[in-house]
């Protein structure tokens, strides 16, 4: 969509951090794999960096893993994400194109579904990967141009076309245990079948799984879009020069790192300032906007409170924002960004018989 045009928007908040953030170790919550070893069963741990910092919501802190030096291993992350709705893995500043590599899912309902690498543990009666594939409930939304099913149905794999970030969605389940592996591209592309890592090693900066949620309707006629260069600080001298000092410019765009939804390989490329979003929300029913109950939390509500609010601690915890939900696939960058709320009250007017009104302002984080 051309010219970030705002339509209904869409927010992907992560629930690992979630947890954490409630009080859930980390321990319990994520494992990456590392029996070291050769051959197609192996798997790679940590290089540089930390399991907690995959999912430290700062996407220019990369994690890479000795993928050169066993071209034919894999990074297998086991994660027990609760008991909470899943519809979207999103994989925030990688290179898996230039380390020759790919994605696969998978998910079951035990621990052990998913210990084992290419998901070979996991249970069709769980979900049936190949079906979903085949019936187009897996859909790319940014930079998973090549989604294949697995001839074991039990895992689908994703290849980007470019470094970056990539996020896919799904059909809305609650299966508690998830397996993101990334392996080799290297002479079977297009396959679902591992092949091997090339000379570069794989690096990750941020993963996400959660719910996404879409806004009952589209915003009210008068949203604010600005455009903030907050990290410009202007001083004047005594004699009246004044000059401006940049701390930053904003996104980052290299060969070798990329802030969250931008292309771009060289800075001088890279729009700069901070995105933000000032907008409203009319006429809201209670039901999209509270939870059924709120004296203890219902995964099972879709409401703005539970699935947004909650899930973020207000302006705490950042997440993927899309100012248009039906903006997917190729260029479906230019409507996303790495956001948090820059409020602290969610402030709801009721404006008829069980009928609300919202305002949110939305900033970009970098």
């Amino acid at each position: 969509m051309a010219n970030q045009n705002i339509r209904t928007p869409r927010f992907y908040t992560d629930i690992t951090s979630f947890l954490m953030s409630r009080g859930s170790s980390q321990s319990n919550l994520i494992d990456v794999k590392s029996t070291g070893g050769s051959g197609a069963t192996a798997t790679r741990g940590i290089q540089t960096g930390s399991e907690a910092e995959l999912f430290d919501m700062r996407p220019l802190n990369k994690v890479d893993f000795d993928t050169s030096g066993d071209t034919d291993s894999q990074v297998l992350i086991a994660l027990d994400a609760s008991d909470f709705k899943k519809s979207y893995i999103a994989i925030l500043n990688h290179n898996l194109v230039s380390a020759a590599g790919k994605i696969r899912i998978f998910a079951g309902d035990h621990s052990t579904d998913v210990d084992t690498v290419d998901g070979t543990a996991c249970e069709t009666a769980d979900v049936n990967w190949a079906t979903e594939v085949d019936a187009g409930n897996v859909v790319e939304v940014v930079n998973a141009d090549t989604i294949t099913k697995a001839t074991d149905s039990k895992s689908f794999v994703i290849e980007p076309a470019t470094d970056g970030s990539t996020i896919v969605r799904f059909d809305e389940t609650s299966l508690r245990y998830w397996g993101i592996q990334f392996e080799g591209n290297t002479t079977n592309t297009g396959a679902a079948t591992d092949g091997t890592w090339g000379s570069t090693d794989l690096f990750v900066a941020n993963i996400m799984i959660g719910e996404y949620y879409d806004m009952p309707h589209a915003p009210d006629l008068a949203v604010k879009r600005s455009i903030i260069y907050d990290h410009v600080d202007v001083q004047e001298s005594s004699g009246g020069q004044r000059f401006g000092n940049m701390v930053s410019k904003g996104r980052t765009g290299t060969t070798t790192t990329k802030s969250p939804f931008n292309n771009a390989s060289y800075n001088n490329k890279v729009y700069g300032g901070r995105l933000a979003f000032d907008m409203s929300f009319s006429y809201l029913a209670s039901t999209d906007l509270m939870p059924a109950r709120y004296h203890d939390s219902n995964t099972t509500d879709d409401a703005v409170v539970e699935d947004v609010w909650n899930k973020t601690n207000g302006p705490q915890l950042p997440f993927i924002f899309s100012i248009d939900k039906d903006s997917e696939g190729h260029n479906a960058e230019s409507e996303h960004i790495f956001a948090r709320f820059a409020q602290n009250s969610l402030d709801m007017s009721q404006v008829a018989l069980d009928t609300f009104n919202i305002s949110m302002r939305i900033e970009e984080e970098f």
